[in-house]
């Protein structure tokens, strides 16, 4: 019988399963294909000002979060970060703490003119 392998000596070549490569591991830090980004910081800060905004200081950090908010808005929009749907949020509450603030500091002042 001829030897059919084309290997001198007649050796066979063995081949792992799956052909070459088979195991290797993909490239560290790309994550699996088709995850969302990881919100960015100016979308977290964005909320997390706004949240604060409706609870302790009404005036200032609503504004904050709001210009964080649109600034995070924008970059999820084209693509450079994650964390959309926070920065909606903060935005959101900013405006909700912007209204407050307005209401409360035009009540403050139609009762110091009541009060005269």
């Amino acid at each position: 019988m001829a030897d059919q392998s084309g290997i001198a000596g007649g050796a066979t070549a063995i081949q792992a399963p799956g052909g070459p490569g088979y195991g290797a591991q993909p490239p560290v830090g790309h994550g699996y294909a088709g995850a969302a980004p990881l919100p960015s910081g100016k979308a977290t800060a964005s909320m997390v000002l706004g949240i604060l905004g409706l609870v302790l200081i009404p005036i200032i950090l609503p504004i904050i979060a709001l210009c964080l908010g649109v600034s995070a808005k924008r970059m999820a929009d084209r693509g450079e970060g994650g964390g959309r749907g926070q920065a909606v949020a903060g935005i959101a509450m900013g405006w909700v703490g912007v209204a407050f603030a307005l209401v409360g500091m035009t009540v403050a002042t139609i009762q110091g003119i009541s009060a005269m």
